[in-house]
């Protein structure tokens, strides 16, 4: 049987391997700004070239690597066309730009399969004096913990990232407003607006960099609007989008429908914010049972009980 100093050295080297891996993501995010320069570059020189197909647009020699390792991922994935591309377009959104999506999503799961697995095995066969059906049934949900644990993590990063582009959307709607009236064109408006919001909010920087490359080189403006909606899928994105597709459509002057977008945004986010203020009184109620009545009744109720507990001791 392990002793609790061998457990504590176990668990404190993954602190320190979390913490040294944290760290040294922080030290790289100087360069994320140059790595997303040189995918736009690449990105333009692809629909230069005339290859539009989007599965090509992050493709690099770095990615044709362990092609025996791609082989036994695809073998033990089993996914068709369909799942690859739905992969991809997770990855896209997650802000993940790569064209072997489908062998790294692959290759996470088995590993991650195989590291609970084993710290369920761990558990299971040295900490504890279970039945043999008990540690196999716990290695068994270890791993499929571990299979459900990149989905997580995935959706996670989806999530956090449109939560990101879309509290700092409001300030670039307000920045293209100001260059619509100015008297800049659509694509000279976002491209301008995406160089401003690079160092406030990378991502929707990136984002609408790639919108302005599209915009300049494809020559239907709704394609590229189109896939800046796909890549946001959100509500929101999608009304803006649709909102100036139909100002192109119908002539309307792209200042006057900004304009209008920027308020029916801000309408949203106050809807929003309004609802949150409205559902605190329901969740206040759990933590103010828990926390603050017992409080409460201890000041109130604990003099009148030591009283009755002095005066039935001195009797």
């Amino acid at each position: 049987m392990p002793s609790f100093e061998d457990i504590l050295s176990f668990s404190l080297s993954f602190v320190i391997l979390g913490f040294t891996f944290v760290l040294l993501t922080k030290l790289r995010q100087g360069d994320i700004f140059k790595e997303r320069l040189k995918d736009l570059m690449q990105y333009k020189e692809q629909l230069l070239h005339g290859e539009v197909d989007e599965a090509k647009i992050y493709s690099s020699d770095r990615e044709q690597r362990f092609p025996r390792l791609k082989e036994i991922v695809a073998k033990i994935q089993r996914s068709g066309k369909e799942e690859q591309e739905s992969i991809r377009r997770i990855f896209i959104k997650a802000g993940l730009k790569s064209n072997n999506a489908s062998f790294l999503y692959g290759l996470y799961k088995i590993i991650s399969v195989f590291f609970f697995a084993g710290c369920m095995v761990f558990i299971a066969f040295f900490l504890t004096d279970w039945r043999m059906l008990y540690k196999i049934l716990v290695t068994l949900l270890g791993a499929l913990m571990g299979s459900y644990a990149v989905d997580v993590i995935l959706r996670t990063l989806v999530e956090r990232r449109q939560d990101r582009i879309r509290k700092a959307f409001p300030e670039a709607l307000d920045l293209m407003v100001i260059c619509t009236e100015a008297g800049l064109s659509l694509t000279a408006t976002i491209q301008r607006v995406a160089r401003e919001m690079a160092q406030v909010c990378p991502d929707l920087g990136y984002e609408l960099a790639l919108l302005s490359i599209e915009l300049n080189v494809l020559s239907d403006r709704r394609k590229a609007l189109q896939n800046f909606s796909d890549r946001m899928d959100s509500p929101y994105f999608r009304s803006i989008i649709s909102n100036i597709q139909q100002a192109e459509q119908y002539g309307t002057p792209i200042a006057q429908t900004m304009r209008a977008v920027a308020e029916e945004f801000r309408q949203d986010r106050l809807i929003e914010a309004e609802e949150k203020a409205a559902k605190l009184p329901a969740l206040m109620s759990l933590p103010m049972m828990l926390f603050i009545f017992p409080c409460i009744y201890i000041v109130i109720l604990g003099p009148a009980i030591l009283t009755v507990m002095a005066t039935f001791a001195s009797k």
